[in-house]
């Protein structure tokens, strides 16, 4: 009976290697995106998302509400991957972002984001506690999504919370307001003339504080003092704006360059003077030209505002573009018109427009002139100095359910401790730790166990970041804005259902392992049954037990 013997060492040969995989186990290619389609899934995938190399992103497909548990999981997880989540339709669509440390009195951006059908004509409103503040009407691109921000300027010190609206439905999303009061600006020019005149107009009417430096030449100034501009000018102000007929020589720039990066100040340079390579925003200057309004094009941050597209026509000394650090605001066919950079600790630009006089006087755009120079100055003013920063990523958001907190230390010594301070007035310190993948950057978290506002400081200074928590408006919609903030954190991306598997496939790494194949185990083992009952078979058909 050679038969049933050679299907013995075949058995055998198959059993050996199924039991020895690593002869036969093909080489896997990077690690693919890991698809969440419940929460018993993401619980048995904890541990491959928390540790090891990270995916190149989590899609989290699941159709239901996440839980808690789900949202603690995916917090820590989407600080190593972009987190990408399908909605229902029911779902919240807009989003809040509060804006980075606003100051009182100065223009700051609270941003939003909505999910609507693409080529949909949304109206988006945003409104405090004082009635609807502004609106705007935006289109929802191919992807189902768009985002935008609104120009706001916080009165008063203290927490500050704004309502976006969009077609009904709502987000909130609020900010701690540091004091600080209008911005102080010195206008360094030459003689006086248009452009000098109107430029100080629109500040004083916009509220801030105006100190003049007209110089007339031959040793005369409209300025106690001279018009030079001084260091004991530079200590009174918060911002510098050196016009183009300003006699500005290389040792005045470079004080003034000092004294942004050093101090903290914003330096604005006008037309002629906007080539100072001190600053190095401008590269190429010197094209003087006419520019007409309406070809002109604003990439503004958002809390700057631009000029309206009307047929006024301005001279303009443009730029061939920025240097490396500084950015493109503003442009025209024939050049750079608008260039920003930060400086040190402050701020610097430079404007190649020479007559924005004509929009006010021309145009009659009395009030859009005024907030173009206003919040161009509160940009200036308005620099981050303090090296410890306080951020809360959800400043509004339900009780009961833990709360991260970033710090962000531009200093080399260890920050003092951070004090919550509770709505009972009771206070904590929360232990901060460092972020390995991101040098500067601490971490910490508490759970606000009620109701009310929370706010945050270091010890032996006041506050300067908050928190409100409020009460519970339901499991599904607390979970699905927690979850839409995680997502915008990470930088992923909220999708419909059926346009996630499409954006997550084209994550995948080239080379990454097929698992939609059987592996060669499973084939192995399944070939060992068959030749098992094989030799079963043959033995019944041969009479032998």
């Amino acid at each position: 009976m050679r038969l049933p013997l050679a299907l013995r060492g075949a058995v055998l040969l198959l059993l050996v290697a199924a039991l020895a995989p690593p002869l036969w186990r093909t080489p896997s290619g990077p690690a693919g995106p890991v698809w969440i389609e419940n929460a018993r899934a993401l619980e048995a995938q904890r541990d491959s998302l928390l540790v090891g190399s990270p995916v190149p992103a989590i899609a989290r497909a699941s159709a239901e509400p996440p839980t808690a548990r789900e949202l603690e999981v995916l917090a820590a997880a989407s600080r190593r991957a972009p987190l990408y989540a399908a909605l229902p339709r029911e779902a919240a669509v807009v989003q809040a972002q509060p804006p980075a440390r606003p100051l009182a009195g100065r223009a700051a951006a609270v941003g939003f984001r909505i999910r609507a059908q693409p080529g949909d004509s949304v109206l988006v409103r945003i409104s405090d506690d004082t009635g609807v503040l502004d609106s705007l009407r935006i289109r929802v691109d191919a992807s189902g999504t768009a985002g935008g921000a609104f120009r706001v300027r916080p009165p008063r010190a203290g927490w500050r919370e704004w309502t976006v609206d969009a077609d009904g439905q709502t987000a909130r999303t609020g900010a701690w307001v540091d004091s600080a009061g209008p911005p102080r600006v010195l206008v360094r020019a030459g003689f006086p003339h248009w452009e000098s005149k109107f430029v100080v107009r629109a500040l004083e009417e916009s509220g801030a504080t105006v100190e003049t430096a007209f110089d007339l030449g031959r040793g005369q100034a409209v300025a106690a003092g001279g018009g030079a501009v001084t260091a004991e000018r530079l200590a009174r102000v918060d911002a510098a704006v050196v016009l183009t007929a300003a006699p500005a020589g290389e040792s005045e720039r470079r004080l003034l360059a000092d004294w942004a990066a050093g101090r903290g100040g914003g330096v604005l340079l006008v037309g002629g003077a906007a080539g100072a390579g001190a600053f190095g925003i401008v590269r190429d200057p010197g094209r003087v030209r006419a520019v007409d309004g309406p070809s002109l094009v604003w990439t503004l941050p958002p809390e700057l505002a631009p000029l309206p597209a009307d047929r006024v026509r301005s001279g303009a000394v443009l730029f061939g573009g920025v240097r490396p650090g500084a950015w493109m605001a503003a442009s025209s066919p024939g050049g750079g018109v608008l260039g920003l950079r930060p400086l040190g600790r402050g701020r610097a630009a430079s404007l190649a427009l020479t007559e924005t006089w004509r929009w006010r006087m021309e145009a009659g755009c009395i009030a859009e002139h005024r907030e173009f120079w206003r919040a161009l100055v509160d940009w200036l003013a308005s620099a981050p100095r303090d090296p410890l920063t306080i951020s809360v990523p959800e400043p509004v958001a339900p009780a009961g359910v833990q709360r991260e907190v970033v710090v962000y230390a531009m200093a080399e010594a260890a920050p003092p401790p951070l004090i919550v301070s509770r709505p009972g007035r009771t206070t904590d310190t929360l232990a901060l730790s460092a972020d390995p993948a991101r040098p500067g950057v601490l971490r910490t978290a508490f759970v606000p166990a009620d109701t009310g506002l929370y706010t945050l400081a270091f010890a032996g200074r006041t506050p300067s970041a908050a928190l409100r928590a409020t009460a519970s408006t339901g499991g599904a919609d607390d979970g699905w804005a927690r979850l839409a903030v995680l997502v915008g954190a990470s930088r992923g991306r909220m999708l419909h259902a059926d346009s996630l598997r499409p954006i997550i496939q084209g994550l995948t790494p080239e080379g990454a392992r097929d698992t939609s194949r059987l592996p060669l185990a499973a084939i192995l083992f399944a070939a060992l049954l068959l030749a098992a009952a094989s030799e079963w078979a043959i033995r019944r058909l041969c009479g032998q037990p």
